[in-house]
């Protein structure tokens, strides 16, 4: 793509993508238009970074027509795609991508592409680290998990690879994004106060897809009620992953993860989990999506098999807080939607005091609320959707409180925990209405208990 002189609106000025899309297009000699419903004063810290860039204008405190005279339109993550200003600059025949549909028209490297409701910076994460040293090619993890696309083009090579997370987000403004490799580990309604509703939130999903062909390859959970309804839809090679149904092409059994696709006489085993520290079943599927994929790379199987027996997971995803009494306390603060808390209290084997609540979504509690009632002692509720879940509960056996802050709701789980149970913070929900970002909610969580606990 030509760049030089050429009209290029940005929306959306975020710390990250905005300000790597405004460098990268700056250096190509575009003419930028940057627009954000935010005012000059709330986006002052980035703009002062911006001060040197001459063929820079803004068009700030809301999305104007400003954007009308651009030849093309670049979306960051945070801004919908249906604006009824794009509306118009679509009408008008401005082209409006998102910034992975940019990065990937610059980029020369192969694509591995992740996604999903939840898992997705994990396995992303894992992958990145399982293809360390692989033949030589330098191998870079970016997109949502913290490093915008764009910013790493310029750095990677036609023999390189780099692993995509990937949010509906970014999907939803792409148009010939193609991966090498596709992988998506499941599905669960989220986000639908964003993309209006489910519908679009599985076609924005489902675009990780829609440009590949039979020379790629395609990852599925069949396990997973809606992919397995759109297996037959998917133009590439597929590989079915199960922990249930013996006819996929990779099952968990035995502990193992089993690549069998070519017969029953070529078995492959691709992960053994009695060497790792993983028990939860949908953490075992993310390894194994990263393990396949991996695999499919070329990767050798000792490398894989090391680089996942080495793997942490990250903070705030199951993490265990040790503390002086031996409990078994956890923070699964990065539970931000009902389906990531349901995996979290269906993989703990005791009772559980658990800690829920969040910004309202209009997400469905229903799944969440019955598993809560088999499985759960004390659920005390934080945040927006505290009576809604409470009400999603309704009548049980199980005490319920509803705490005002994180300091109240961890003075009331101190009181209950002891060797017998376990405490688990996994909200089911965003942590905008009472905190920053889900890593200063786990934050607060931690430093609270423990301090109740002393």
């Amino acid at each position: 793509m030509q760049l030089k002189n050429k009209k290029v609106a940005i929306v959306g000025l975020s710390r990250r993508t905005g300000l790597a899309l405004v460098k990268y297009l700056d250096k190509y000699g575009a003419k930028i238009i940057v627009s954000d419903s935010k005012s000059s004063k709330e986006l002052e810290p980035i703009m002062d970074e911006l001060r040197e860039i001459k063929n820079l204008s803004y068009d700030l405190g809301g999305n104007t027509k400003a954007i009308l005279e651009a030849e093309l339109i670049i979306l960051s993550p945070g801004v919908p795609y249906d604006l009824e200003i794009l509306k118009e600059a679509r009408t008008k025949g401005i082209e409006t991508i998102s910034e992975i549909e940019f990065a990937y028209r610059m980029n020369e490297a192969d694509i591995i592409a992740v996604t999903g409701t939840n898992g997705k910076t994990t396995t992303t994460d894992l992958l990145a680290k399982m293809l360390n040293k692989l033949n030589g090619r330098k191998v870079q993890a970016a997109g949502n998990i913290g490093i915008p696309f764009i910013s790493i083009v310029e750095q990677m090579g036609k023999d390189d690879l780099v692993v995509l997370e990937l949010s509906s987000f970014q999907l939803e403004a792409v148009k010939n994004f193609h991966p090498k490799i596709a992988l998506y580990l499941n599905y669960s309604p989220d986000h639908l106060d964003r993309h209006k509703s489910e519908e679009n939130y599985k076609n924005a999903k489902k675009k990780i897809f829609s440009q590949q062909n039979r020379s790629d390859y395609a990852l599925i959970d069949l396990d997973d009620k809606y992919l397995a309804e759109i297996k037959n839809q998917i133009k590439a090679e597929l590989f079915t992953i199960s922990a249930f149904n013996k006819k996929a092409d990779v099952i968990i059994e035995n502990n193992k993860a089993i690549l069998q696709k070519n017969g029953e006489d070529k078995k492959q085993e691709l992960i053994d989990f009695d060497k790792l520290n993983f028990s939860a079943l949908h953490n075992k599927k993310n390894i194994t999506f990263a393990a396949l994929a991996a695999y499919l790379s070329g990767q050798k199987l000792e490398k894989i098999k090391h680089a996942a027996q080495k793997y942490e997971l990250k903070s705030h995803r199951m993490e265990k807080i040790d503390n002086d009494r031996g409990y078994l306390i956890i923070d699964d603060s990065k539970a931000t939607n009902p389906s990531a808390a349901l995996n979290a209290v269906k993989s703990l084997d005791r009772d559980i005091i658990l800690i829920a609540g969040g910004q309202d979504r209009g997400a469905d509690f229903s799944q969440l609320a019955e598993e809560i009632k088999k499985r759960v002692s004390t659920l005390i509720l934080i945040g927006e959707t505290s009576d809604k879940l409470a009400a999603a509960v309704g009548e049980s056996n199980l005490e319920i409180f509803k705490a005002e802050n994180m300091e109240k709701a961890a003075e009331i789980a101190a009181e209950k925990l002891s060797e017998n149970n376990c405490l688990l913070l996994s909200p089911a929900c965003p942590s905008w209405d009472m905190f920053e970002s889900y890593k200063i909610r786990g934050d607060s969580f931690r430093k609270h208990v423990l301090k109740n606990l002393n």
